[in-house]
This record gives C-alpha cells, sequence and structure tokens, in this order.
C-alpha cells in the first residue's frame, strides 16, 4: 500500500476526530479581492464584514466586497473609488476543508489546483454555477460571463480553507480564466454567487469517504497512532493548525 494513500486516510481519520463541533457551527465566507493594479485590495474577513456570509449547508451564497473610497486630497472628503481589474479574486471559507477530510497540508500528489479540486470532490464538496455581478454607486449593475467549468475549488492554500478561485495571477486560473478579469469595474461592491453541495453529510463520514477514494478504506479508522508501516510516529500532529493570512483595506488617494 502506497505511504501517500495510508497518509490521505490517517490524516482524514485525525481530522474527523476534531471536526464534528465545527459541523454544529457555520463557517465564515468572504471575497477576498484585489484591483488590477492593486490600488484597493481587500484580503481579510474584516476588510468588507457587511459582505461576509456564514457557510451552514448546502445552497446557493452570495458574498461580497467592496466600499472602496479615495480621499480627496483638497476637501478631505472621501467618495467611492473605481475598482478595474482584478489580480486577486477568490472567496475563502474557512475550516471546510479541515471539517470535510481534503486538507491538503502535506499530502502527497496534490501539486496543481485542479490536484486539489478533485481530492475535494472524493470528500463530496462541489461548487457549480459561479456568477459574478458588479454594482454601482449610481445603481447600475453588470453581469460579468463565467466559464465555470474552469473555476478551481479546495484547499489550494493548504490553509484548510475552502478556495473558490475565481481568478489569481498568482493561481492556475492566470493560465485558463474562467472570466475576463480586465472587464471588471465598479464603485460600490462585487458579488460572487456560488452553489456549494456536499456539506449536508457528517464531516466524519466525509472524511471516511475521502481516504477512500485517496485508495485507503481501512485507515481512515486506525487509531490516532500510525503503524509501523507508515512512518508516522502520531497522527495528531498531521492535523495541524491552519493559517490565517492577514490582509487589509488599501484605502488610496486621489487628487481631484
Amino acid at each position: 500500500m502506497k505511504t501517500n494513500k495510508i497518509f490521505a486516510g490517517v490524516m482524514a481519520s485525525a481530522v474527523a476526530a476534531t471536526a464534528m463541533a465545527a459541523a454544529a457551527g457555520a463557517y465564515e465566507g468572504f471575497l477576498m479581492y484585489a484591483a488590477g493594479d492593486w490600488s484597493v485590495s481587500a484580503m481579510d474577513t474584516a476588510a468588507y464584514p457587511d459582505g461576509n456570509i456564514d457557510i451552514t449547508e448546502d445552497g446557493t451564497y452570495t458574498v461580497k466586497t467592496g466600499g472602496f473610497t479615495w480621499e480627496d486630497e483638497e476637501t478631505g472628503d472621501l467618495v467611492p473609488a473605481t475598482a478595474t481589474g482584478a489580480t486577486v479574486f477568490c472567496v475563502d471559507i474557512a475550516g471546510v476543508a479541515d471539517a470535510y477530510g481534503f486538507a491538503s497540508a502535506g499530502v502527497d500528489g496534490l501539486e496543481t489546483g485542479a490536484d486539489k479540486m478533485a481530492y475535494a470532490k472524493a470528500a463530496g464538496i462541489n461548487v457549480t454555477d459561479i456568477k459574478v455581478t458588479a454594482t454601482n454607486s449610481d445603481g447600475t449593475t453588470t453581469d460579468y460571463p463565467v466559464d465555470s467549468s474552469k473555476v478551481l475549488f479546495g484547499d489550494i492554500e493548504g490553509n484548510g480553507k475552502l478556495r473558490i478561485e475565481v481568478y489569481n495571477e498568482y493561481g492556475d486560473t492566470k493560465n485558463d480564466a474562467p472570466l475576463d478579469s480586465t472587464a471588471i469595474s465598479f464603485d460600490d461592491t462585487l458579488a460572487v454567487t456560488f452553489t456549494i453541495s456536499g456539506l449536508n453529510a457528517a464531516p466524519a463520514d466525509a472524511a471516511v469517504d475521502a481516504a477512500a477514494a485517496a485508495g485507503d478504506t481501512t485507515a481512515a479508522v486506525t487509531s490516532s497512532k500510525g503503524s509501523p508501516d507508515t512512518g508516522i510516529a502520531d497522527v495528531a500532529a498531521i492535523a495541524g493548525i491552519a493559517v490565517v493570512a492577514a490582509g487589509a483595506v488599501v484605502v488610496a488617494k486621489k487628487r481631484k
């Protein structure tokens, strides 16, 4: 039996053993965004809290970001900033990968976004029907066409989160973009609507399913100590603690 498959199974078991409490609550999601020139950005959950969401079960959700402003240096007033293009454009949902057994950190063979998405799908998670809508301060809206088949999702950053990568200049979607990121323009909010499934299953069951899909049907129910075959002394050490990336809203200045 291959070590990486045993690793996937025992890691799923360790994660499942600690994930049941999380299932009773909600998983917080936010829209990570940086304009094409990085003039404005929202890189953490504090950036635009009104647009954050709680994911509790299968369904369709909308997450937003925006509220960017320029400071007029002559008047000192804050006025709406027009954000154009996208360098980073992702939905991050905390804790889902850890809870459902598709955390990618330390798992052999998960090198690309597509690999990590396949691993999430093996745990029963799927994300479909992605829509992108921009709203301006004058009330007008624009829908941007998205090829949902090119959107990547999974524990792409290896931090225990579920990331939906709509576009990322630093990720795999740069090479096969789901949408024309240069077309985006708004001075109020930007929204992503998506449908997620697989959350109605108990996380422990999902973790066992992920282990089975990885090729091992017994390791997912082993004890917390590794067997001599695995080379893993203590599975509890594998679970790890998710790293939360820091970020901030950038407030730019513009002259009249």
